[in-house]
């Protein structure tokens, strides 16, 4: 049965903020204990920085079989969701898949849900889904800085220099312009997303002050 694929996404956030971590290189030199004790989704390596977070949430198959990033995933304590089949496939007990469409809308609280352009979009319409009042995005720079990189977590294995060469004009390209009439989609729902990454080429959403949030 096809359905037994795909994970249904539950209320988990129904009336709260939940912030989701990106990994933009704004984020660098960032106190992530000052998140602790609030609704958080981890994106990819920013999983590393914030391992208590509720959620974290992957795309590609390719950093899910990273050996590192796997044993991220298997320390989980939380929910572990992705988008691919491949990684479903490899970690059965361990991943949840959850089916994503390009949809107009955000649905809520069942699936398919909306699709993003990337793993960070796609964890904020998760969080819509999830029922979140308000949604927090940290480090959605979706630019490279005047170094050149596109992650705080440049170091890290999947993340070096050629890796943003590579990254850096798709913002541009895809990432950006797929956001389009997000922040209205999702005040339809009943949720405001805000964006508190200093700097960030996303101007789709309200820009705010990261200590007033916090």
């Amino acid at each position: 049965n096809r359905g037994h694929e795909y994970w249904r996404p539950e209320a988990l956030f129904a009336g709260e903020t939940v912030f989701v971590v990106g990994g933009g290189p704004s984020l660098r030199g960032f106190d992530f204990r000052r998140l602790r004790g609030r609704r958080v989704i981890a994106v990819n390596a920013s999983g590393f920085d914030v391992p208590w977070a509720d959620v974290l949430v992957f795309h590609d198959y390719e950093w899910f079989a990273h050996p590192d990033n796997r044993r991220l995933i298997d320390a989980w304590s939380g929910l572990v969701v992705t988008f691919s089949r491949r990684a479903k496939a490899a970690a059965p007990d361990r991943v949840r898949r959850v089916d994503c469409i390009h949809r107009p809308t955000f649905p809520l609280a069942h699936v398919p849900i909306r699709v993003g352009h990337s793993s960070g979009q796609s964890a904020v319409s998760l969080a819509i889904t999830m029922r979140a009042r308000r949604v927090v995005l940290l480090g959605f720079d979706m630019r490279s800085n005047a170094k050149g990189e596109t992650h705080y977590h440049s170091s890290r294995p999947l993340y070096d220099a050629a890796h943003a060469a590579k990254t850096a004009p798709v913002y541009a390209e895809s990432f950006l312009p797929a956001w389009k009439g997000w922040h209205a989609d999702a005040h339809s729902v009943g949720c405001d997303v805000v964006n508190a990454t200093p700097g960030s080429a996303l101007t789709e959403f309200p820009a705010v002050d990261l200590e007033q949030e916090l």
